[in-house]
């Protein structure tokens, strides 16, 4: 039986996917667009996980809808859901086998992280319903998007570390299901999560 999930959460699943890829990062410590010089990052033992700011995504046409008479417009219909699957996943993982409190208060050993969606540029327009002229859409993929993740003292808010830009999302045709979209959601939060523990190990020597 074909899932009854939207095609606009399943886009936004799929772009929030992307950022989070392996693909999208490598296997190392992350690279970051700009970070601050003489930062000691051993100082920093726990995280405040900020939710995940998605409430002011733009949306980009791709070139070839350009001419397009009909609206992109994208709705989030999940917006709690998705916020809970992204705080989940980081403690998860930045917490598990005696890793790093995920806590809720701001401390002078307390790093702090926000990731926003800025922008989206979907292959499909969103609320087409998964269809084109009456036939399933499955594309290489969902779009692109535009995202940042900083990392602040969380005591003094000061910006330790930028990492930004434009990914692309999937490397296999896939229909957008509940199953497969909220799967590649929690793998690629996890993903992301599993980096920055990755890089918080090494100045920790872990």
């Amino acid at each position: 039986m074909k899932s009854h999930f939207s095609f606009r959460k399943a886009l936004i699943t799929g772009f929030f996917a992307m950022m989070f890829s392996a693909t999208a990062m490598a296997d190392t410590k992350l690279e970051p667009t700009w970070v601050k010089e003489g930062v000691s990052w051993g100082q920093y033992s726990k995280f405040l996980v900020r939710p995940l700011e998605i409430d002011n995504v733009k949306v980009v046409r791709p070139p070839w809808a350009e001419d397009d008479p009909n609206e992109w417009v994208l709705e989030i219909e999940s917006l709690e859901a998705i916020q809970a699957i992204f705080r989940d996943a980081m403690k998860d993982v930045l917490s598990a086998d005696s890793g790093y409190p995920v806590v809720y208060a701001d401390g002078k050993d307390v790093l702090e992280v926000e990731v926003e969606i800025l922008a989206i540029m979907p292959w499909v327009r969103p609320g087409s319903d998964g269809k084109v002229d009456g036939m399933e859409v499955t594309t290489m993929g969902t779009g692109e998007i535009t995202a940042s993740v900083k990392l602040r003292d969380s005591k003094t808010r000061e910006l330790l570390l930028l990492f930004e830009g434009d990914k692309a999302v999937g490397e296999e045709y896939k229909e957008f299901t509940t199953a497969n979209n909220v799967a590649n959601l929690e793998k690629m939060f996890k993903t992301f999560a599993t980096r920055l523990r990755v890089s918080m190990d090494h100045y920790h020597d872990k």
